[in-house]
Order: structure tokens, then sequence, then C-alpha cells
């Protein structure tokens, strides 16, 4: 049965990708659209308004850059082409639909799943691990951008905001691997203490 589940878990997010990333509903914004409602009212329905403040958060910044860019570029006519507003839409919808197809589909495999699958060792505790980080992680990014806007570091500075942003990225990038460190040494050191006490 947790095979089941797990297996329609990545075979729904495995066809939301071929399909509207990959796929012929990638610009259909219609849809897309209705997708990132649905996608939001169930992130609320499940983790509350701060859940979905913080995607929020996490999304906005990416969505901006998409559409800044968009912009500029369908102003220079960047490679000949004039759908570069268009497609930075398309993109900027794509990217949180990606992003809460993937957070509430791996949401819904729980530790308890994960100790019941099938599963040799060592892939367990993989999964195990990637799964704790995940959910300590997640509010990483709003957290570094917060610190980042309220860095005086920053002030007066040419491109402040492009710069706010990669500061951002790289903090969180590094905050995660330390996470990932901490988590595995963690992991190890209390499944070597309960082989001891069997």
């Amino acid at each position: 049965m947790v095979t089941f589940k797990v297996t329609g878990i990545f075979a729904g997010i495995g066809l939301f990708f071929g399909f509207f990333v990959f796929g012929p509903g990638y610009s259909a914004l219609a849809a897309q659209g209705l997708l990132l409602g649905i996608f939001f009212i169930a992130n609320t329905w499940r983790n509350g308004w701060a859940s979905t403040r913080t995607v929020c958060a996490t999304v906005l910044p990416f969505v901006a850059s998409l559409l800044f860019f968009g912009v500029i570029f369908d102003w220079m006519l960047l490679l000949g082409r004039e759908d570069w507003i268009t497609d930075s839409v398309c993109k900027a919808i794509v990217f949180p639909n990606s992003f809460l197809v993937v957070k509430l589909g791996l949401e819904r495999i729980s530790f308890q799943d994960i100790l019941r699958l099938p599963l040799s060792p060592g892939p367990r505790r993989v999964c195990i691990i990637f799964k704790a980080v995940m959910e300590r992680c997640t509010p990483l990014l709003h957290r570094h951008r917060f610190f980042m806007d309220i860095s005086p570091h920053f002030h007066h500075q040419r491109a402040a905001l492009l710069k706010k942003l990669c500061a951002t990225i790289v903090a969180t990038y590094i905050s995660i691997y330390r996470q990932t460190e901490k988590t595995q040494t963690l992991f190890d050191h209390r499944q070597q203490y309960m082989r001891k006490n069997r």
C-alpha cells in the first residue's frame, strides 16, 4: 500500500512536469493560472496561511526577476525575438506551480512511509536525510532574504536588488549544505546508538 502511495505521488509529479512544464500545457496560461490557484488553496488548507506567505516570499523574487528580464529582453529585441514578455509570464506562473506541486507531493510522504518502503539501508538513509533537510530548510530562503533586506551592506550600492538576490541564494545553498552534514551526522549517531542498545 505504501509503495503504491509513493509511486502514485511521484507519477503525479512526473505527469505534471511532463505535460505542464516540458509539454504542450506549458503555454496554456488559463490552465496554469487555475492550477496556481488550486495549489495555493491546497497549501493553505494543509499548512496554514504562514506557510503560504513563506511560499510567496520564496518564489516572488524569482518571479519578479523573470518578469524584469522579460521586459528588458523584449525592449532590446534580443535575438530578434518579440515574445520575451509572453515567455516570461509563462515561466512566472510555471515556476511557482512546479515548486508547489513538488512541495505538496513530498509532504504527503511521511517518515513512516519511508521506513515501510522496500528499500535497502543505503537508499532509505538518503530518503530520510533528504526529507529531514527539506523540512528544516524550507524557511531558510525567506529568512535569509529578510536579513539581506535589513543589512546595511547593500545600501547605496549599484544593482543592490540583484546583489541581494544573489547573496540570498548563496547563503541558502550554504545553509542547506551545512544542515545536510549535521543531519547525516545526527542520523548516523542515532543509528549506532540504537544498534548498541538492541
